[in-house]
C-alpha cells in the first residue's frame, strides 16, 4: 500500500554553496511542491572534500566524510519533517543524490563517484534511501549524467518546441518532447564552475553575485575564441563533463595560448560569455526551430547570463525566442534538482523503466538507484 506520495529529494551542487532540500507529492502525472528548504553548507566540511580529492577517488567509501555527508543530510532531513509537521509515515522514499567528487572518462571507462552514505541516511532518517543513480546509468552502457532531461520532460513540456537549461556548476541542457521532436540532452560545458573559480581567485568571492562584476567589464572576443575552441564544444552527443574537466588550471592553461594581457574582469566576463555562447551554440546545432529556453539552477540568478542568453537567442534563431527562468512556468529555479531526485526516486519504488538512450548513451530503458532500507 502506497503511504502519501511524498518523497523527499536531497542534494548538494558541485559548488558546494548549500545543501538543498525539497519535499514533493506524485500523483500519475502531477506533481506537488510541498516545500523547500535550502541549508547551509558546512565550510568545514567543504575545506576538507578539497583537499582530500584524490583519497577520496581513491577509497571514497571507507572515508569518514563518507558518513559525514550523511549524517548532516539527515539532520536535515528530519529537521524539515518537523518543521513541516510531515508523519514520515506518508513519505515513501529519499533521493539522495549525493556530493559529487569525481565523473568523466578515465583510462577509457566511465566513473561517478559521489559522497553520501546511503545506509547511514537510512538508518538517522528511518525512511528507504534510493541512492546510486549514477552509476547504475553507467552500469547499463551509459555515462552517468545529465539525469534532468527526463524529469524536464515530466514537469515541462508542451507543444512548443521548448528547451530546458540546468546552469550548475557544469551545464545541461533538455531539449523537450513534443508531437514532431523526440527527447535528448547533454551536458553542454561549463556554467557556473568556471566563473567561481575566477572570482574565488582574483576577488576572493564566492560567487558573482546577481552577475554583477561580469557586467562591467568587456569581454575579449580574442580570449573568448580561444576558449570556445576546446574539443569538448565540438564533441557529439551523448557527453557529459564535469569540475574536473573544466576547472582554473583549464583556464589558466588557456589564457596562456594568448599573447595578449588582459584585466582580471575581462576574463570574468569572457568566462560568463563562454557559458552563455556554449549553451545557445548547443540549442542552435540540435534545436535550430528553438520557440523558448527556460533556465534553472543556480545560473538562474546571474542576471548577465540571462540577459546574454536573451540578446544571443533572439540574435541566432531566425524566430522570435522566449527566455526567461523557469520561474515563469511555475518551478522555482532552486527547486528543480530536488524535484529530479525525488522523481527519481519515486520512479525506482515503482520499478518505473527510464530510457536514456538518447541522453547518457544507456543501452535500454532500465530502473536506477539503489534502495536502502532503514534497520
Amino acid at each position: 500500500m502506497k503511504k502519501n506520495n511524498l518523497y523527499i529529494g536531497i542534494l548538494t551542487g558541485t559548488s558546494m554553496d548549500s545543501i538543498d532540500c525539497g519535499i514533493f507529492k506524485f500523483d500519475n502525472e502531477q506533481y506537488k511542491i510541498i516545500s523547500f528548504h535550502e541549508n547551509h553548507y558546512p565550510k568545514d566540511i567543504k575545506s576538507k572534500i578539497i583537499n582530500n580529492y584524490k583519497s577520496l577517488k581513491e577509497n571514497y567509501k571507507k572515508n569518514p566524510l563518507n558518513k559525514e555527508i550523511a549524517l548532516i543530510y539527515s539532520d536535515i532531513i528530519n529537521s524539515v519533517i518537523s518543521k513541516e509537521k510531515i508523519n514520515k509515515n506518508d513519505i515513501n522514499a529519499i533521493g539522495m543524490h549525493g556530493q559529487t567528487i569525481s565523473h568523466g572518462l578515465f583510462n577509457n571507462e566511465n566513473i561517478s563517484i559521489q559522497l553520501g552514505c546511503p545506509i547511514t541516511l537510512a538508518e538517522m532518517t528511518k525512511i528507504k534511501v534510493v541512492s546510486a543513480f549514477r552509476q547504475n546509468d553507467i552500469n547499463n552502457g551509459g555515462e552517468g549524467a545529465p539525469l534532468a532531461p527526463l524529469f524536464h520532460d515530466y514537469v515541462f513540456k508542451n507543444n512548443k518546441k521548448r528547451v530546458i537549461v540546468n546552469i550548475g556548476g557544469i551545464s545541461n541542457i533538455s531539449f523537450l518532447s513534443n508531437n514532431n521532436n523526440n527527447l535528448f540532452g547533454f551536458d553542454s560545458g561549463p556554467g557556473n564552475t568556471l566563473i567561481d573559480s575566477w572570482i574565488k581567485k582574483k576577488y576572493n568571492l564566492e560567487y558573482d553575485v546577481d552577475g554583477k562584476i561580469s557586467a562591467e567589464h568587456k569581454c575579449s572576443d580574442e580570449l573568448l575564441k580561444i576558449f570556445i575552441n576546446d574539443k569538448y564544444f565540438n564533441k557529439n552527443s551523448p557527453k557529459s563533463t564535469s569540475t574536473e574537466y573544466f576547472n582554473q588550471k583549464w583556464i589558466d592553461a588557456k589564457i596562456k595560448l594568448s599573447v595578449s594581457n588582459f584585466s582580471d574582469g575581462d576574463v570574468l566576463a569572457t568566462l560568463t560569455k563562454l557559458t552563455v555562447i556554449s549553451i545557445t551554440n548547443s540549442i542552435k546545432d540540435y534545436c535550430p526551430e528553438c520557440e523558448e529556453i527556460y533556465i534553472c539552477g543556480g545560473g538562474a540568478f546571474n542576471n548577465t547570463i540571462v540577459s546574454q542568453m536573451n540578446y544571443q537567442a533572439n540574435k541566432i534563431f531566425l524566430n522570435k525566442v522566449i527566455v526567461d527562468t523557469t520561474n515563469k512556468i511555475s518551478f522555482p529555479p532552486k527547486e528543480v534538482e530536488t524535484g529530479l531526485f525525488a522523481w527519481l526516486a519515486m520512479s525506482r519504488i515503482n520499478e518505473q523503466l527510464l530510457d536514456y538512450s538518447n541522453i547518457t548513451g544507456s543501452k535500454k530503458p532500465s530502473t536506477l538507484g539503489e534502495i536502502y532500507f532503514p534497520k
